[in-house]
């Protein structure tokens, strides 16, 4: 291969960020070192994202941009929007030098270096992901994400996920343990375990999600266990339980519920029952109270009408999520959503977002209180200039009911302001996905744990006080 250097562009889900390191790693086995900085690359990649309309525009405004400055370099477009526009793509974006879909990395590289234009589409089935455990890490060096599995065997009625990503197909226990002492050899600490259905790890194969955690919390080095995308209804309570009193397993459960309105769910094609639901929260809640809830909504599904948003409202005062993402619904080509012609008006859902979004932020921050003043382990991400969060540290000087708190005595956050600040997370927030804890920077470095107390709270983020430095092996 005549050029010398790779740079990789990631759009879309963190799985996605997994496909771009495991490209990366093949990249670097041939050979070929990896930059993060663009203008150092003589290969510019893109990794799509094709999972409904927003990210589909952000994708080919991505290539446009890409195609416009990359000067002499190869442009090569990957991922899921290209596994289903390939060809469109190519005859589009003359900028764009060679197109693949999702997986086959090894095929890509061998057409890179013949200096083809196509990788041949294969099936979704055939592009199984099969890991690399000494790929380049996107990610601070601390902590990684860990594909367990590929592809959905649900037909949800909004989602695309398995037209371009195929049935569901999971690693073994023995493979993905490998992977995790591999990654934990190299300093990883915290593995944050993804796919399009956790849950359903293992189907079939006379493996399941209790086995995988079991394995991986007696991997050497690791700290913390987080699960990803867990499918509402496949494991009960009782199962569920035991799954969180695994050495390692963080009381943390991401469960995208989509909707809690009953006949929004069947129209969905949502197999499992709102109210069943709402009591296996609350079960879990009682047995651990520490335990930190995140959910996905996705509003404005054909046919949501106002009683359905009240469900959902209700939903979320009963279950008191700590953290609660939302989108908009847009009609994908294959599913069954597309054949529904009664979608709401969008300055409708758009008002429904922001009073859910209101809603929660008053949910969120009373979560928050219950944590001020508490100690909590955390792990530095990264650390920076103190300037560049001038903004959060101010909300979190308010100190008033609607925009945060803090205990009497704790210095004026802005003060941080003037130095290195330290971007910390406990275990209530999954990296680059929910808020921060933000520290006094000086004498710490991206890797670092130790004991913080929780001195001010927004509905997000936290100012969190140095109590016990631990070092980096804690």
């Amino acid at each position: 291969m005549s050029r010398r250097t790779v740079h990789c562009r990631t759009l879309g889900c963190d799985k996605n960020l997994v496909d771009s390191e495991a490209l990366l790693g093949r990249f670097a086995a041939r050979g070929i070192p990896v930059t993060a900085v663009p203008d150092d690359a003589d290969i510019w990649v893109l990794n799509t994202c094709g999972f409904i309309e927003a990210a589909r525009r952000d994708s080919y405004e991505a290539i446009a941009e890409m195609c416009a400055t990359k000067g002499a370099r190869t442009l090569v477009v990957t991922g899921c929007l290209s596994q289903e526009h390939g060809e469109s793509i190519a005859r589009d974006y003359p900028g764009v030098d060679l197109v693949n879909g999702v997986g086959n990395f090894d095929r890509l590289l061998d057409a890179l270096e013949l200096g083809q234009d196509r990788v041949p589409v294969a099936r979704p089935e055939d592009a199984r992901y099969d890991g690399m455990a000494d790929r380049p890490l996107l990610t601070p060096p601390h902590l990684a994400f860990l594909k367990i599995s590929e592809g959905c065997n649900f037909r949800c009625a909004f989602c695309r996920i398995p037209l371009i990503r195929g049935d569901q197909r999971s690693r073994t226990v023995a493979e993905l343990a490998d992977e995790a002492r591999r990654l934990a050899a190299r300093g990883v600490r915290e593995l944050m375990l993804v796919s399009q259905n956790t849950s359903d790890y293992g189907r079939g194969a006379g493996e399941d999600l209790h086995d995988l955690a079991a394995a991986l919390g007696e991997v050497d080095g690791l700290r913390w266990l987080r699960l990803h995308y867990l499918y509402p209804g496949l494991i009960g309570a009782d199962r569920f339980r035991r799954l969180l009193d695994l050495p390692k397993v963080l009381p943390y459960v991401d469960m995208p519920v989509q909707h809690a309105s009953p006949a929004v769910l069947r129209r969905m094609n949502r197999p499992f029952d709102a109210e069943k639901l709402a009591r296996f929260f609350e079960e879990l809640r009682r047995d651990r109270p520490d335990l930190v809830l995140r959910t996905t909504l996705l509003l404005g599904f054909p046919g949501e009408e106002e009683q359905d948003v009240e469900a959902v409202a209700d939903f979320l005062e009963r279950i008191r999520f700590d953290h609660v993402g939302t989108y908009r619904y847009s009609p994908e080509a294959g599913t069954a959503g597309a054949d529904f012609d009664d979608a709401p008006d969008p300055e409708e859902v758009a008002d429904r977002e922001a009073r859910l979004t209101d809603l929660q932020g008053d949910i969120a921050r009373e979560r928050q209180l219950t944590r001020l003043g508490q100690e909590f382990d955390v792990v530095v991400d990264s650390v920076g200039d103190g300037a560049e969060w001038s903004d959060l540290l101010a909300d979190l000087a308010a100190g008033d009911l609607e925009e945060g708190d803090r205990e009497p005595g704790t210095a004026d956050p802005r003060s941080l302001v003037a130095g290195p600040v330290a971007v910390a997370r406990s275990r209530h927030f999954a990296y680059d996905t929910d808020g921060v804890v933000l520290m006094d920077g000086r004498g710490l470095a991206a890797g670092d744990w130790l004991t913080a107390r929780f001195a001010a709270v927004t509905p997000f983020d936290v100012l969190g006080v140095r109590a016990a430095a631990r070092g980096k092996e804690c």
